[in-house]
Formats: C-alpha cells, sequence, structure tokens
C-alpha cells in the first residue's frame, strides 16, 4: 500500500520555462494527494523546486511520474531525486504554493537568471578540486575559496574542511554578502556548494555576475550527492535538513557545540519559547537543567505576539536575532580557510 512502507525523503528542483505555474501548482497538489505524501514544493515561473516524504512505493512512483511529465521529460533524470531514510511523518503536512522564486534568494529571476550558472562539478570532480586547495593552501599558494552558500545554523553542524562559510541567516542574504565582501572574491576561484544544489544555481549566477572572479563552479547534486560518493571525503559532520529530522548524518564528526557548556553537540531542536522558531544546541544535560531557550530573552520570558497595520501577527525579536550582524564583513585571510 502506497502510505504503509517505511519510506524516504525525496529532495529535488528543475530549473525550467513554466508557461502556467498555477497549473502545474495544482497537478503537483492532486499527484502528491494521491500518493499520500507530505513536505514542501515551490512552483514559479522558473521551475519546480520540491522536499515530499513517503513510503518507498510512492516516492517511487512520483518519480515515474515526473520524468513523464513532458515539461521535464527532457530536462529532469532520475538522477536529480537525492533520496534519504525518512518518510511522510518528516512534515506536519503538505504544501505546493506558486512563488516568484523556486529558492527565496530575493532577486528577480529576469535580473539573474539560472541560465547564466557557474560550471557544474560532479563529486568526483570537487572532491579532486577540495583535495587541490587544501594542500595548496596549507603551503599559503591557493588561489581559491570554498564557500558554503547555506545558512550559518546548517554549516554549524557540518561543512567541508577549510570552507568559508557566512554568518547569515536566510539565503536572501547572500547577495548582500557577495555585495559587501567583493574584494574577497576578486581574481579568485570559487567552488560553491549548497545541500542539493539549488542555492548554487542562482548564487553563482549573481556571484558571476559581479564579474570579479576568475571563474565560479558549483557542485553537481550538492552535499547530498558528494556524501553518496564520498561518505567520509571532506565534507564533515551532519548534513542540515529543512524537516523534522534536521540533520543526516553520514560520519560520526561532531563538529558543534552545546551552547549552555561547551561539550560536542549537534541535534537541534526548536527555542522552548512559544513564538520562537530559532534552533538551539542544548545537549541533554543542559535541557535537563532546564536550558532549553535559544537566549535569555525567550528562556526568561515568553516572546509577545502582536498585530501590524495589516492586521498581520509579528513576533517581538529574541536577543540573539537583534544581535546577529545581518550581513558579515569577512576579515579572513586566505590561510585561515584552508585549515579548517
Amino acid at each position: 500500500a502506497i502510505g504503509s512502507e517505511v519510506g524516504e525523503v525525496l529532495l529535488y528542483y528543475c530549473y525550467c520555462e513554466v508557461k502556467d505555474p498555477e497549473k502545474l501548482c495544482a497537478w503537483q497538489k492532486a499527484l502528491c494527494q494521491h500518493l499520500h505524501l507530505t513536505g514542501k514544493v515551490r512552483v514559479a515561473s522558473e521551475g519546480i523546486n520540491g522536499t515530499v516524504g513517503g513510503s518507498k512505493v510512492a516516492t517511487r512512483l512520483y518519480i515515474e511520474v515526473m520524468l513523464s511529465q513532458p515539461l521535464f521529460k527532457d530536462i529532469l533524470s532520475q538522477d536529480d531525486f537525492k533520496s534519504s531514510a525518512g518518510g511522510a511523518h518528516c512534515f506536519p503536512d503538505l504544501r505546493v504554493g506558486v512563488f516568484k522564486e523556486i529558492v527565496p534568494m530575493g532577486i528577480d529571476p529576469k535580473q539573474v537568471s539560472y541560465k547564466e550558472t557557474g560550471i557544474h562539478l560532479t563529486p568526483q570532480e570537487f572532491h579532486r578540486e577540495v583535495e587541490q586547495y587544501l594542500s595548496e593552501s596549507r603551503q599559503g599558494q591557493s588561489d581559491t575559496i570554498l564557500l558554503d552558500c547555506r545558512n550559518f545554523y546548517e554549516s554549524k553542524i557540518g561543512h567541508f574542511q577549510g570552507c568559508l562559510a557566512p554568518d547569515i541567516r536566510k539565503f536572501s542574504y547572500f547577495p548582500s554578502y557577495v555585495d559587501e565582501n567583493l574584494k574577497l572574491f576578486e581574481n579568485k576561484r570559487v567552488l560553491m556548494y549548497c545541500t542539493g544544489g539549488i542555492r548554487c544555481e542562482r548564487g553563482s549566477a549573481y556571484l558571476r555576475s559581479k564579474a570579479v572572479c576568475k571563474e565560479v563552479y558549483q557542485l553537481k547534486g550538492g552535499i547530498h550527492k558528494y556524501l553518496e560518493e564520498f561518505p567520509d571525503g571532506f565534507y564533515r559532520g551532519k548534513l542540515f535538513v529543512f524537516d523534522d529530522r534536521y540533520a543526516i548524518c553520514s560520519n560520526e564528526d561532531v563538529i558543534s557545540a552545546c551552547r549552555y557548556c561547551g561539550t560536542l553537540w549537534d541535534q537541534y531542536k526548536l527555542c522552548s519559547s512559544q513564538h520562537c522558531r530559532q534552533l538551539v544546541l542544548a545537549c541533554t544535560s543542559c535541557r535537563k537543567k532546564g536550558l532549553t531557550a535559544c537566549c535569555p530573552v525567550c528562556q526568561e520570558k515568553e516572546l509577545e505576539v502582536t498585530s501590524g497595520a495589516s492586521g498581520q501577527a509579528l513576533k517581538e525579536e529574541c536577543e540573539c536575532t537583534k544581535r546577529r550582524p545581518r550581513v558579515p564583513v569577512e576579515h579572513i585571510s586566505q590561510g585561515a580557510l584552508g585549515t579548517g
């Protein structure tokens, strides 16, 4: 039965021209409901981006139908779907909608198109590039930057050795990060990576549009595909995922710490304040002591929710969010990058 088998989570995206996003959205929603899939699917005029969970029977059928859909038939392939252990229980519900972008970078797709993306490297090619980069960096000779395109809470629990991991909270801050740190990228070869590859598509296009780099490369299929081939490679720690699992594991390294006591810890839980959505690294021992929030403001009081002029609910920002610079300016030597 479609809904009974132990299942998996699929991650995929496809950049293509969608003439009728609303029609594709309705079809996609009906398909997911029919297969009892949960998850999130974004549709836009520039393509589709999905993460869905269900039984293995359901996910296999989903892939078959997607590959036979005329819109994706000559673009999407079996290899474009990244799978991991999970199921429908990994998501609270099914959300399918039409958006301006299939990944929220905050830049009009007409201004920075996925068609201007960087050079795609297979996991094997990327592995060799990282190996060479680390070797050259130890000798202080590298002209390469290994750039993590994800958010700070993702890279905190897992990243490639020697990477530059921007301290940004949202991908929509990435363009500003590039603008504020353009000198860092001047005359550099940039190796970019993200979870499944989608953020690198337009992230690399944006960086290329600045015309300061020697060349921009990106990891095809993202960390997901790299770990399938190199589970004990240069990526250390866990891979953050945007569902109720929070992370999937390929090696035993723990590279992050409990925010309260500093012991090695990489298991996220939501802040205990009712209205806060920040993720917290708090070890079992500290949690037993009642230390379960992201910052003192959340620990000591419930954040207030008020209504704005439009009637939309507005959440009071917690202390750690207020203190965090929106876009950091890097002051890093190349030698420091290659030793991580």
